[in-house]
């Protein structure tokens, strides 16, 4: 047996287990920073709305002119504050890359964390590897998806505090039910539906100090839906509208073109299955209390199955519980024993390191092949300045089908140089930056019209001239009237109009 690594006399050690999950973690976090321009189709929006909500006042950007906060009014708030503070430190641009890290490192983590709480192998959490780089990650829904390991450790402190309740683990319980209703609704949907399975029900002398590290999260469930306006069109059309093809590759896995990340998910799928297969036989050491977990995933199949596309002001609603069933699977598998185990692990082990090199080539192919000369076109444009973002060519070669990744490109220069720019989700309820009054660009009071960002031949030369300083355009379809704009940059794959006279 390999000791404890005790790193200074008196500080707590490190075994060797834990030194190896943090290994994966921290391969995990490779498609983060292998390249600038990583292909998730809302990531721009994110890196600009950090960018505005940490410069707010720098009067090199200009924000303060146009926009306001409204933090309080966002049940996404944990992601800003978090990249908020980090910002301090490294900037914005390497916080925005450091919160997918903290992302894609806190999957194995926080599923292990859980795991080792309810009894099960914490050779498990290496499943949880090749299932974070998933559709809803590259459709850029980073609030989304930052949930995912806040929930699973909020999970495996409220089994702990389930087994033993004691202060110390109720007020970790209880920070972590706020965070995680702070950073996504969803995920704190799942994490309230596995309190009620891992809660002692036949003990009737837990309940009172099981359930009262919960009541804060229960206090803030209660303000979204009666006194938050998106929470209240949440649950006043919870069935939703838009209904969507049911096809669990398309909503899960279905990343790339040459479908290779599907090729990993079948290999892990085999992994799964011979786990399963050889653990037959075997004493299950799994707490009894976590017995009624299946009921989580089998929730989400329903809810998957049953919601429609679109919840309010909230797209790919019920395509989201797709990922949340095939997650919260994974506590349901088995790890034999003895060199079984071993070799069930390394098989594990290699598809974690496969499907992270295969997203890496696939990101780094688009990075160089398709993003083109887009820090050129930004550099040519002056800083605070107002920019339409015109994508006529929005599609990939690389990524699939599903993902438009150059649709919100136009945030960049504004994450960049500050400014003004559209299409943006400046003006939506749930989104924590506003105008302020009398500051809305043409055609957005409150928002846009539908769909502006997705039909660029559709956008009339009013709503651009004169309020636009610059139009950046991929592909071709921007043909402005004479005396409107002319083409200040063109490059091989952007296109920089300036308003005439500026």
């Amino acid at each position: 047996m390999v000791p404890a690594v005790r790193l200074l006399p008196g500080r707590p050690t490190i075994s060797p287990s834990t030194v190896f999950y943090l290994a994966v973690a921290l391969l995990a976090t490779a498609p983060a920073w292998i390249v600038e321009h990583p292909p998730l189709q809302d990531y721009p929006f994110h890196f600009a709305t950090l960018r505005l909500i940490h410069s707010i006042h720098d009067p090199a950007f200009g924000f303060s002119e146009v926009y306001r906060l409204a933090l309080l009014k966002t049940e996404y708030l944990l992601y800003y504050v978090v990249g908020d503070v980090l910002a301090f430190f490294v900037g914005v641009h390497a916080a925005s890359v450091g919160m997918i890290c903290l992302y894609l490192a806190g999957m194995p983590l926080g599923m292990r964390a859980f795991l080792r709480a309810i009894g099960r192998d914490e050779r498990l959490s290496l499943f949880a590897v090749p299932l974070s780089v998933n559709v809803m990650f590259c459709m850029g829904l980073l609030p989304f998806v930052f949930g995912f390991p806040i929930m699973l450790f909020a999970l495996a402190a409220a089994a702990r505090h389930f087994q033993k309740p004691s202060r110390k683990a109720g007020i970790v319980l209880a920070l972590l039910a706020v965070a995680t209703f702070y950073a996504h609704i969803l995920p704190f949907a799942v994490f309230g539906l596995g309190c009620i399975v891992l809660f002692p029900w036949t003990r009737p002398h837990r309940w009172i100090p099981c359930a009262a590290p919960l009541t804060a999260g229960v206090a803030l469930l209660a303000w979204w839906v009666l006194g938050s306006k998106a929470g209240g069109n949440a649950v006043g059309d919870i069935r939703g509208h838009e209904p969507f093809v049911h096809d669990f590759m398309r909503w899960t896995v279905s990343i790339f073109r040459d479908e290779s990340n599907e090729t990993w998910f079948e290999a892990l799928g085999f992994v799964a299955v011979a786990a399963l297969g050889l653990s037959i036989g075997e004493r299950d050491r799994c707490d009894s209390a976590a017995r009624g977990w299946f009921i989580v995933p089998v929730a989400c199949v329903l809810c998957y199955f049953t919601l429609q596309g679109k919840l309010g002001e909230v797209w790919l609603y019920g395509q989201r519980f797709a990922l949340l069933a095939l997650l919260t699977m994974v506590p349901l598998l088995r790890m034999p024993t003895g060199g079984r185990g071993l070799a069930v692990g390394a098989a594990a082990l290699l598809v974690c390191v496969g499907s992270v090199v295969n997203v890496c080539k696939h990101f780094i192919a688009y990075e160089r092949q398709e993003v083109g000369d887009l820090d050129d076109a930004i550099a040519a444009m002056e800083p605070r300045s107002h920019v339409a973002g015109l994508i006529f060519d929005r599609m990939s070669t690389t990524m699939a089908d599903t993902y438009v990744p150059f649709l919100h490109y136009v945030s960049y220069y504004q994450a960049e140089k500050g400014g003004v720019v559209q299409f943006a989700y400046t003006g939506f309820p749930h989104w924590p930056v506003q105008y302020q009054d009398g500051q809305y660009p043409p055609a957005t009071y409150p928002r846009l019209r539908l769909r502006w960002e997705w039909t660029p031949e559709q956008v009339p030369i009013q709503e651009l001239f004169p309020y636009y300083d610059y139009v950046l355009v991929r592909g071709y379809g921007f043909n402005p009237p004479q005396g409107t704009y002319h083409v200040k940059y063109h490059g091989t794959r952007w296109t920089v109009f300036a308003r005439d006279g500026r």
